[in-house]
């Protein structure tokens, strides 16, 4: 169901059985959009959450390129910011790659339930060298950064880089719902020169990846769980599309659980 939160349109998701006041946020990552999320929304609305998968700008419009050209990070953490204060309840914000970078920033003026990193770049103040693989993609398409203009990654390089870990049948079908991203975002996502004050987070936050994740290392995630002071999994066999890969239910019901041990009774609606 289609649903407005200020100017941003975002995918909502009823719980089959309402079972919490927090609403769940979710925030995608480059060149996707809220639609990544429709098989863990559809888990956790299952387990009895509300789900809110969150568009940003330039993935609704009927000119899209326009609102690219100009979009930025800071553009995207106000719009989140307004998102979550909307919430009846401090919500759970969970991000997927840069998404996970947008709502670490936005958590340290908001107020949260909880914080879920997905596939999360270490930050460059944490001082982790940029892994390979994203240097080789500054090389390649720093050019076109530099231009400013929307683009797109080559389909060879999503299906390395994006959707390594997911079934070979299915990359044709992800690379083809990919869209232009704006040159700010990845240059912010491939640079990773954004500064965070880690000291402002008030709530508990959860870090996962995968061992396969060549944009997002465990090495890295392991040092941004430990900056953060959050908890952390690393899940073998998956790589940075943890989302839409074999065995990510599981996943969804780590996520679950872990939410419900740290939040506890305050999460409840009152009939349970």
């Amino acid at each position: 169901m289609e649903m407005w939160i200020g100017e941003l349109l975002a995918d909502a998701s009823p719980p089959e059985k309402p079972k919490f006041r927090a609403p769940l946020i979710l925030l995608h990552g480059p060149w996707s959009g809220s639609w990544c999320w429709q098989s863990w929304a559809t888990h956790f609305c299952n387990l009895g959450w509300e789900c809110w998968a969150i568009n940003f700008r330039g993935r609704f419009e009927e000119r899209p390129l326009p609102v690219l050209r100009r979009l930025g990070f800071a553009a995207c953490v106000e719009d989140v910011s307004r998102a979550i204060r909307s919430a009846p309840f401090p919500p759970v914000v969970a991000g997927h790659s840069l998404g996970a970078l947008v709502a670490l920033k936005a958590a340290e003026e908001q107020s949260l339930a909880a914080l879920v990193l997905l596939s999360s770049p270490a930050p460059k103040q944490l001082r982790v060298p940029l892994p390979r693989p994203v240097r080789l993609l500054r090389l390649k398409y720093g050019f076109l950064s530099w231009l400013r203009r929307p683009f797109l990654l080559e389909e060879k390089d999503f299906r390395r880089f994006w959707f390594g870990a997911v079934a070979p049948a299915e990359q044709a079908e992800l690379c083809r719902r990919m869209a232009p991203e704006s040159s700010y975002l990845i240059r912010d996502f491939l640079a990773r020169d954004i500064d965070f004050r880690f000291d402002r987070l008030r709530c508990p936050v959860l870090a996962l990846g995968g061992s396969e994740d060549p944009l997002s290392p465990a090495a890295d995630l392991e040092e941004l769980a430990r900056a953060l002071g959050a908890d952390s999994r690393v899940y073998p066999g998956h790589g940075h599309w943890m989302l839409g890969e074999s065995g990510s239910e599981e996943i969804v019901r780590e996520v679950h659980r872990w939410l419900v041990q740290k939040l506890g009774d305050r999460i409840l609606l009152a009939e349970f």
